[in-house]
């Protein structure tokens, strides 16, 4: 069941819809997770349990119109994490070859 939030707290549900006014905030009580519709789709959903401050940020940055920067993170993200793989792997094969290489002396 969806549960339309009008009215919070905090204001988020209005201060998101500052974003976008076609924006509406609904709780699904089968996720347990709020999630933005615009025009009858679901646009996104949070990924935090209350509505604050960090909903209205998310919402901004994973609008399209940010699609190139989000792009770039993931990017970066796989990008390290690729080179933070290769130099174990690299790490693994010196350490092997060393081990090798004394044994070979013996």
């Amino acid at each position: 069941m969806k549960i339309k939030i009008n009215n919070d707290l905090f204001d988020i549900a209005s201060r998101i819809k500052e974003i976008d006014p076609r924006y509406e905030i609904f709780f699904e009580t089968e996720a347990q997770k709020f999630t933005v519709w615009a025009n009858g789709k679901r646009q996104l959903t949070l990924p935090f349990e209350n509505l604050d401050e960090r909903a209205i940020l998310y919402t901004r940055k994973t609008r399209v119109e940010n699609v190139e920067e989000i792009i770039r993170e993931i990017d970066s993200y796989n990008e390290k994490h690729e080179n933070e793989r290769v130099e174990r792997v690299r790490d693994k094969i010196e350490d092997e070859f060393s081990h090798r290489l004394r044994l070979a002396r013996i």
